[in-house]
């Protein structure tokens, strides 16, 4: 998918809030460094999600 493609986009960080999201039939769309994380001086990771607009059965036909 593209971004243009992206009804809804959504950005999560780490990777069990991306791995949910994929699970729910969201796309990847990029991945980026976020910022660090508490105390932590480490960055985190942010993950860029999209789902596309439902297809109605009505445009099918």
């Amino acid at each position: 998918m593209q971004m243009h493609e992206a009804a809804k986009v959504v950005q999560v960080v780490g990777d069990e809030n991306a791995n949910e999201k994929l699970a729910d039939g969201w796309r990847l769309l990029a991945v980026l460094p976020g910022p660090p994380l508490g105390s932590s001086s480490s960055t985190s990771v942010v993950y860029v999600l999209g789902k596309r607009k439902p297809v109605s059965e009505s445009s099918i036909s």
